[in-house]
């Protein structure tokens, strides 16, 4: 990941959790739908708010929210934790590993 450029690391970052993001907002999706059929004329209206929430969250959490780190001017450097060699003194408790 560190040689990687912006576009890549955000590539990356939207693939990896493209999944997790659609297993989500489906089974909300699927919970919607049940208020939707079962729960009458009263819910009929909140569950198609939802519903419509639900899509443009997928919308703005997949595509929205990438375009707005390029444009924002995002660098790898912002995106990248870097490595510092801290000199410690190793009998600190306080002092541990570097993950």
């Amino acid at each position: 990941f560190r040689k990687m450029t912006t576009i890549q690391v955000i590539d990356n970052a939207i693939t990896s959790t493209i999944s997790r993001t659609i297993i989500t907002h489906g089974s909300t999706q699927i919970m919607v739908l049940s208020m939707l059929l079962f729960g009458g004329p009263t819910l009929h209206y909140f569950a198609m708010a939802l519903t419509i929430g639900i899509l443009f969250g997928i919308y703005s959490s997949v595509f929205v929210a990438a375009a707005i780190a390029m444009w924002l001017g995002i660098k790898r450097e912002d995106l990248v934790k870097s490595v510092s060699k801290k000199d410690e003194d190793p009998a600190d408790p306080n002092s541990g590993a570097t993950v």
